[in-house]
């Protein structure tokens, strides 16, 4: 199932709004076992834990570049610009999909800032080729840039040694950064 980031954020808050009130109830009743306490509230960070971390994040790219992003819950099928049919299937937060549905070669690189210096990693890049899935590992889940955005020369890193961004472009856009 795919769901919009608006939609997945409100599941989320409201999963945990309910489960901290119902925590709340259940420890201001004071059942009578200290059991079904404990045990409501393991369920409900185990019910919180599933709904968090059990999806993935996923990017349409369709045949024009324009791209869409979603939240994925189990798995979904997708069409091809060249007429296949691809199975997806969600698998860890901290992993993403792109479903590159375009004639076009995509990279996905990333960008180490470090000291306000832009590094860019080249262990870091994942090619998707046409009419294609990709997942790949995103600690952030997140891709930054897009195609002709220009990336930025320098971010601020607060307290960290380095930030990574993602930026998703096109095989030939290699270099028009700098």
């Amino acid at each position: 199932m795919l769901l919009s980031p608006t939609t997945f954020d409100i599941i989320r808050f409201g999963t945990g709004i309910i489960l901290f009130a119902g925590c709340f109830y259940l420890i201001k009743q004071r059942l009578e076992s200290k059991k079904k306490t404990v045990i409501s509230i393991i369920a409900g960070i185990i019910g919180f834990s599933a709904v968090q971390f059990t999806c993935s994040k996923i990017y349409l790219i369709d045949k024009d570049l324009v791209y869409e992003q979603f939240y994925l819950i189990g798995s979904t099928k997708q069409q091809l610009g060249n007429g296949k049919t691809i199975s997806v299937s969600s698998s860890r937060w901290d992993r993403a999909n792109i479903v590159n549905k375009s004639e076009f070669k995509l990279i996905l690189e990333e960008i180490i800032y470090t000291d306000n210096v832009n590094n860019v990693s080249a262990n870091g890049d994942y090619e998707i080729v046409p009419y294609s899935s990709l997942e790949v590992f995103l600690p952030t889940n997140e891709i930054t840039y897009f195609f002709e955005d220009n990336i930025p020369d320098a971010v601020e890193v607060r307290g960290e040694s380095s930030k990574k961004q993602y930026w998703l472009r096109l095989e030939s856009e290699a270099g028009n950064n700098e």
